[in-house]
């Protein structure tokens, strides 16, 4: 089956932060995760390079907006190969194929008669590079930046919006063109009843971008141009079935460019819309809202240098859920690097080193008795131990594909350390130590054998989020040659 699935294109004004990262890593959990079922998976990122805010920063350091973007865009690639991130293309809007087709589709907009010039005067935020109404503003500030509009007045293209309400409200309730989370969607109907209103897809003061059709004195809207990259790639890429994108992902700041002027474009040349937009929730760094002046911002790759960036992916995903605002500080991911060792790391090491020191010889066409989180309490002699194969059924049994599928990535990764948890318990209560006291080597045996494939079972569950540590699972299974996943840190 195919899934296409998005980040965001991230502007090239400054280097990968931690919020790039989260939305990055969630669409590679899903492609991992699909790609593992089977599925014939197609992961697109990549950068945004036009704008007014990128010819700001590129003056500020002395450069063409084209150096400056040729100079950012690799350090995004640098990081999402540090962070484990294997996407399919990494997409770039100065790619020359992609300013045409972008440029092409605008035209088709205005032959179809959803274009008109005129003349607008509003409040425009050059940080968001979009217009505010008063009513939008917090005490008179952009709610994003904490900065006040400027007034800006000039004549532009106008993608006309308010004649598209009715069908796009048709397509988000009958559940065509889904969004995500429920309370973003309902957010998104309500604004949508009261009404659109036509939005400028033209700028006639910045220089930097795809010159307007017919019309060079403007460029086209720099939010009309990173839209399209999702379209314009599988044309690039020369993969027209990938269409439409399967899912969106994105923070909450952008949903409503996705939700409704995105789909709105689509519907108005009357192509397919993605079958789902999803926006996630912001970050606080202890307590506080991430700011580079006030210093609280972190480095994705300093924290990956630092714990590996597995324990960053999965810090992330489980400390709060995907969808909901939520707080992170270095020390919270710390502290998941010290439970990871003390609850998988030990798991790992203690079972191998008790089947070397045991002598336990594992054999695999008797294995299938691994355990799942609902019968380990029922200890080993009960007989009512179920079968249970490895892999991916052992995921379906503990529902971890259904949270995933779900995007509710900590629920399934609770789920997986629950078990891993559990089976410590499990080698706890029946402490192999003591029956070797009295040479029980078939109970030894059946107790490491249980426990030896339900971390085969864990090595598959984390596989999406941890990928590196998974592997090295799997290794460390196969030759039993135990090291340390999790070792410790000097300060």
């Amino acid at each position: 089956m195919k899934k296409y699935i998005t980040t965001p294109i991230y502007y090239v004004n400054d280097v990968p932060h931690i919020g790039h990262a989260y939305t990055t890593i969630a669409a590679d959990v899903l492609a991992r995760y699909y790609k593992g079922k089977g599925d014939d998976v197609f992961f697109l990122t990549g950068t945004d390079e036009h704008g007014a805010k990128i010819a700001e920063a590129a003056k500020k350091a002395g450069m063409t907006p084209k150096e400056f973007a040729d100079e950012l865009a690799p350090k995004f690639a640098d990081t999402w190969q540090k962070l484990n991130i294997d996407y399919s293309e990494f997409f770039r809007t100065t790619n020359p194929e992609h300013e045409k087709l972008v440029a092409d589709f605008v035209k088709n907009l205005q032959d179809k008669g959803f274009v008109e010039k005129r003349s607008y005067e509003g409040l425009y935020c050059v940080a968001c590079e979009r217009y505010y109404k008063e009513s939008e503003l917090i005490e008179g500030k952009c709610p994003d930046h904490k900065t006040e509009p400027i007034k800006q007045s000039e004549e532009n293209y106008f993608f006309l919006l308010s004649k598209l309400s009715d069908k796009l409200l048709e397509k988000i309730e009958s559940g065509q063109f889904q969004i995500g989370p429920d309370s973003r969607k309902n957010e998104v109907i309500s604004k949508v009843k009261s009404g659109l209103e036509d939005v400028s897809i033209s700028r006639a003061a910045v220089e930097w971008g795809i010159p307007y059709p017919g019309d060079e004195a403007q460029t086209i809207y720099v939010w009309i141009d990173a839209l399209l990259n999702y379209y314009t790639a599988t044309k690039i890429y020369d993969k027209p079935d990938l269409w439409p994108a399967d899912l969106h992902l994105m923070a909450k700041d952008i949903l409503w460019f996705h939700a409704v002027i995105w789909p709105a474009m689509l519907i108005a040349l009357e192509l397919p819309l993605p079958k789902k937009v999803f926006a996630h929730g912001f970050f606080t760094i202890n307590g506080a809202k991430m700011s580079k002046s006030v210093g609280n911002v972190i480095d994705p790759n300093e924290m990956a240098e630092i714990y590996g960036a597995d324990v960053l992916r999965y810090a992330l995903f489980r400390e709060f859920p995907f969808g909901e605002d939520g707080d992170i500080s270095k020390e919270k991911i710390a502290g998941h690097y010290t439970d990871l060792a003390n609850t998988l790391g030990n798991l790992v090491q203690r079972t191998i080193s008790m089947i070397i020191k045991y002598e336990i010889d594992i054999d695999e066409s008797t294995s299938s008795r691994s355990l799942t989180s609902n019968n380990i309490s029922k200890g080993l002699d009960t007989g009512i131990v179920r079968a249970l194969p490895t892999g991916r059924q052992a995921k379906r049994e503990l529902d971890v594909d259904k949270e995933i599928e779900n995007l509710q990535f900590n629920k399934a990764l609770e789920k997986v350390m629950t078990l891993a948890a559990e089976q410590n318990q499990y080698i706890n209560e029946n402490a192999p130590w003591e029956l070797a006291k009295t040479n029980q080597s078939e109970k030894i045996a059946k107790v490491l054998d249980k426990v030896f494939f339900n971390l085969k079972n864990i090595s598959e569950m984390i596989e999406p989020f941890m990928p590196e540590i998974s592997e090295k699972m799997k290794k460390q299974l196969e030759t039993l040659a135990p090291k340390p996943l999790f070792p410790k840190i000097e300060n």
